[in-house]
């Protein structure tokens, strides 16, 4: 019964760790990061194609 505790708080304290640090799902996490990006790109497109002429 005791090594079952363990492996329950082992797998708790391993799950705690799999939580990303800002945003409550791995999900929303990398939406906002893929967001940025597509942001990012428009916008130095826009710089870039206006100074360009």
């Amino acid at each position: 019964m005791v090594e079952i505790t363990k492996k329950e708080d082992e797998k708790d304290e391993h799950n705690e760790f799999e939580k990303p640090p800002i945003f409550g799902t791995w999900k929303t996490f990398y939406s906002v990061v893929l967001g940025e990006l597509v942001l990012l790109i428009v916008i130095f497109y826009l710089f870039g194609s206006y100074f360009s002429s």
